[in-house]
């Protein structure tokens, strides 16, 4: 399998190429600055707006960690990278935000629905660019992090997965580490469950 990351100096991007490396995965990193790369690893040093069609046509699969503070950036890139992988038969899993996930199985508020109102625009965007998803022709999968999603919690192996409502564990808490999130991330890239399907994951 040969597999795109782009975000890969990003927290989540760097904890996914970590796990693909080691389940011996073909991976390039597409990355702004090669320089920030900690791990030898092939590269495509472009903006991602930049990316073209052809860029992309070698890998099966493209894990997208894009983060940005510029909130209205999420529905571009996931317009244009719809775009260019329209037609073809690569896969673009797309880690998103979890504001876009229901509260509970009623399915009638979602997590961004009870943000302040200064950070609804925020949740707004999300919701705008997980949408561009669920209308293309792609193959898709786009994956919401729990509320909390832990930069520096445990790699235990072990979690749970849904769909559009926020899970929790056993004593009530909906948290995740960078850790596990990637190796969710690999387990579906490698034994796809939820494509063309919105999915989630947190600590059991």
């Amino acid at each position: 399998m040969n597999l795109g990351i782009i975000g890969a100096t990003g927290k989540t991007g760097n904890a996914v190429l970590q796990v693909a490396l080691d389940r011996r995965i073909n991976v390039t990193a597409i990355v702004r600055n090669e320089t920030r790369l900690t791990i030898d690893v092939p590269t495509i040093e472009k903006d991602i707006f930049s990316l073209t069609a052809e860029d992309l046509r070698p890998f099966d699969a493209v894990i997208c960690t894009f983060a940005s503070s510029k909130k209205s950036d999420y529905p571009r890139v996931n317009q244009h990278l719809t775009d260019i992988l329209t037609g073809t038969d690569t896969r673009l899993i797309v880690v998103g935000s979890g504001s876009t996930l229901f509260i509970d199985d009623s399915r009638t508020k979602t997590v961004g629905d009870k943000l302040p109102i200064i950070m609804r625009n925020s949740s707004r965007n999300h919701l705008k660019a997980r949408q561009i998803l669920q209308n293309s022709n792609i193959d898709w999968t786009y994956m919401a992090p729990p509320m909390n999603y832990l930069p520096s919690g445990d790699k235990t192996g072990y979690y749970q997965t849904g769909h559009d409502v926020l899970l929790h564990d056993h004593n009530g808490n909906s948290s995740i580490s960078y850790a596990d999130m990637a190796l969710a991330l690999v387990d579906e890239l490698q034994h796809p469950q939820n494509e063309k399907q919105l999915m989630t994951v947190a600590w059991e």
